[in-house]
């Protein structure tokens, strides 16, 4: 018992000092509870302030940043600019080395293919020799062969006169003196006077023939009317090249003949097929029914006369079966076709010729051609092609055997045409008539 009572009030003062150290740690709780609130009501307080210092430190970097943007773009736009302007100075610089280059070449080509009669520019020679720092400068140096261009154009639209050497026709050279006016140039001189042609770089100008005592009256001080070549004496050179058609008989070479021959022989069977055929009186139903009528009277010697006074191959085939008359039917219609035959085979003579003239003439002018073109590309293999005026000689003879091999063909073919047509129809009249006369038998 007096163990249970000691154990008992051990325990009841260890239990008073639990709860003494609850009650400790309790009010500790508490007290660090009123702390932590005290802590975050100052904590509460003093965030708005540092919200808003946040807030202005950001908008003041966000602030900066775009400065740089900008002054960063402003560099790289000014650059650009900067890099534009370099370019369209180097364009101008260009242009206006190119416009005083041309300026300089306009008065370096005046100087030296200036045509006779025609005044000269009056340019200074260091003008053109000097050579400027810059372009711009040139240009403005250079204008003032602008401004004698300007002057030259208006002496020669009124006329300029001066001494100089010219060919006449024959080739003599003489001396004498030109009248200039625009394009056009008239010489008067000892023994030739007339219009002038001159081409650019030329050496001597050659005097053509007519005009001579208005040149001189011209070139006198005179009012005259003379004539004005605009093509600068192209037509003239023109005309003498051309020639003629003997002179393009003459380019044609070897395979032109060929042509012309079937040219002429076409032409003269084609002339005695249209004469013969020209002879010939059409024939119709009354002068068939009049034989016809003849016969049946019993008067054979009237219709053999009938008959034989056709001028058309129908006369003479009539003729033929009105001997015939008296023969069956059949005996009268095979002596037709036999002599229809015969007048197939005339009417139809000379015609294959003009047909071979119609269809070989082309092949042979092609074949012309082509020979041409073959000694034309081996004059290009032996001497090339720098100048043009040969190998265009060479291909316009080469063409010449086209030109007339479609000039012989093209009228024997329609002639062929027109023959043959008027052949059938001969033979389809003959055939006709024919048949109507034995019908007419039939019934008799």
């Amino acid at each position: 018992m007096r163990w249970l009572a000691l154990l008992w009030s051990v325990g009841l003062v260890h239990a008073a000092g639990v709860e003494e150290a609850l009650e400790t740690a309790r009010k500790d709780l508490d007290t660090s509870l009123e702390q932590l609130a005290e802590a975050r009501q100052a904590i509460a307080g003093e965030k708005p302030a540092l919200a808003k210092e946040f807030e202005a430190v950001e908008l003041e970097l966000r602030q900066k940043r775009r400065l740089v943007r900008i002054a960063r773009t402003s560099r790289e736009d000014r650059e650009m600019e900067i890099g534009e302007l370099e370019r369209d100075r180097l364009v101008r610089d260009r242009d206006a080395g190119y416009l005083a280059g041309l300026l300089k070449d306009h008065a370096l080509r005046i100087q030296t293919v200036s045509g006779p009669g025609e005044p000269p520019l009056e340019v200074p020679e260091a003008t053109l020799a000097a050579e400027a720092e810059d372009a711009s400068t040139a240009v403005r140096e250079r204008l003032v062969v602008l401004g004698a261009s300007l002057d030259r154009l208006e002496q020669l639209l009124g006329g300029s006169m001066a001494p100089g050497e010219a060919s006449t026709e024959s080739g003599e050279v003489i001396s004498g003196e030109f009248a200039a006016a625009g394009p056009a140039v008239w010489f008067a001189g000892e023994g030739s006077s007339g219009p002038v042609v001159w081409q650019k770089g030329g050496a001597t100008p050659r005097v053509l023939g007519g005009e001579g005592d208005a040149a001189k009256r011209l070139l006198a001080g005179e009012e005259v009317s003379v004539g004005l070549d605009v093509t600068g004496g192209k037509a003239r050179a023109l005309e003498e090249v051309g020639g003629g058609p003997l002179a393009l008989i003459r380019k044609g070479g070897l395979w032109i003949w060929p042509i012309l021959l079937l040219a002429v022989l076409s032409l003269i069977f084609g002339v005695i097929k249209l004469l013969g055929f020209a002879r010939y009186r059409e024939p119709g139903e009354a002068w068939v029914n009049a034989i016809s009528g003849a016969l049946r009277g019993g008067d054979r010697a009237k219709a053999e006369e009938l008959a034989a006074g056709m001028n058309h191959p129908a006369g003479l085939v009539m003729t033929h079966l009105v001997e015939r008359s008296s023969a069956p039917v059949e005996v009268i219609e095979e002596t037709l076709y036999e002599k229809l035959m015969g007048v197939q085979q005339k009417a139809g003579a000379l015609l294959p010729v003009i047909a071979v003239t119609a269809a070989t003439a082309p092949l042979l002018g092609l074949l012309g051609t082509v020979s041409g073109m073959i000694r034309t590309f081996n004059l290009i293999t032996l001497f090339g092609s720098g100048d043009p005026k040969p190998l265009a000689g060479g291909i316009s003879e080469a063409l010449v055997t086209t030109l007339f091999g479609l000039i012989v063909a093209i009228p024997a073919l329609i002639l062929h045409a027109f023959l043959s047509r008027r052949s059938q129809g001969i033979v389809q009249t003959t055939e006709r008539l024919g048949l109507s006369f034995i019908n007419s038998l039939r019934k008799s």
